[in-house]
């Protein structure tokens, strides 16, 4: 019986060692996912393609980051280009060393607008509508199916509004900032049946520089005259948008609007669109709900 007895507490520890190194797998077990886009047309005249980001906890993915495995941009027209390698499941931050968990995405999309008009108050803006701009991957190996259309809303001008980023974020060395903007009354494009359709919302973001100033827009239009001409003389209609900042990705941190030293999460960007805006940041201990698994 001695041997037995010695071979099974010598087993014991082994064990127990690899239950825990097994738990330990399992706990981390992370794979990657698709995002696949297909690009319809464009109402204003553009460039050959179009770039986009994707935005998850503590991930960024950007044409010029390591994380993409992509195209150089998407081409319009075109169906089925795929975005690889998005990762999935249970992450250490290279950092902090401190564990999170990567599913849920936002898109973001620029507008589409002349090249070298951003500083131009004549240029018009083509925003086009990202389904979903906001999705979920689960499962082993998972595909997004994504299409981007900028051929439905009515082309906009554009008012850019200044947000400062104070020194809460050189306090807590982080420099990003992700949102959602949703106008309520933005006027989509009369054909195929559609007629006084309203309303469209997407997804943006704002990297602290050197400058420590970041731009909203509100976009505007000029309304019709009596003869249903648009006349640019006449005073500018701005859209009923809200700004959202999108904290339920940001690792362990979370961003307000400081607007008469009063905090927001969401403002509208017509009521205060002549405030003085800035961008606040704050050391959250509990990771955010975009950063850990779904219990359901």
């Amino acid at each position: 019986m001695k041997p037995c007895l010695k071979f099974l507490a010598l087993s014991i520890p082994f064990f127990f060692a690899y239950s825990i190194t097994k738990a330990q797998n399992t706990e981390l077990e992370k794979t990657t996912g698709y995002v696949n886009f297909s690009l319809g047309e464009t109402t204003l005249p553009h460039e050959k393609t179009q770039s986009l980001a994707l935005f998850g906890c503590n991930t960024n993915i950007t044409i010029d980051s390591k994380l993409w495995n992509g195209p150089k941009g998407f081409s319009w027209n075109k169906a089925n280009q795929i975005l690889s390698d998005i990762p999935v499941g249970h992450q250490v931050d290279s950092k902090t060393n401190k564990p999170y968990y990567v599913a849920k995405y936002y898109i973001a999309s620029p507008p589409v607008f002349k090249a070298g008009g951003q500083n131009d108050p004549n240029t018009l803006y083509d925003i086009g509508i990202v389904t979903p701009d906001n999705f979920v991957l689960e499962g082993k190996k998972p595909v997004q199916m994504v299409y981007m259309n900028y051929n439905v809303l009515k082309p906009m001008y554009i008012k850019y509004i200044d947000v400062e980023f104070d020194s809460s974020f050189d306090g807590l060395g982080v420099d990003f900032v992700p949102f959602m903007v949703e106008c309520f009354d933005f006027p989509w494009r009369e054909a195929n049946g559609i007629i006084d359709a309203q309303g469209a919302s997407g997804i943006g973001s704002l990297t602290k520089d050197s400058t420590n100033i970041g731009r909203l827009f509100l976009p505007y239009y000029y309304p019709n005259d009596a003869e249903g001409k648009v006349s640019n003389n006449s005073s500018g209609k701005y859209l009923d948008c809200e700004v959202t900042l999108l904290n339920d990705i940001l690792f362990h941190y979370e961003v307000f609007f400081m607007v008469n030293g009063k905090k927001y999460t969401t403002l509208n960007l017509k009521e205060f669109q002549n405030e003085k805006i800035s961008f606040h940041a704050e050391y959250r201990e509990e990771l955010s709900s975009g950063c850990v698994e779904s219990k359901q």
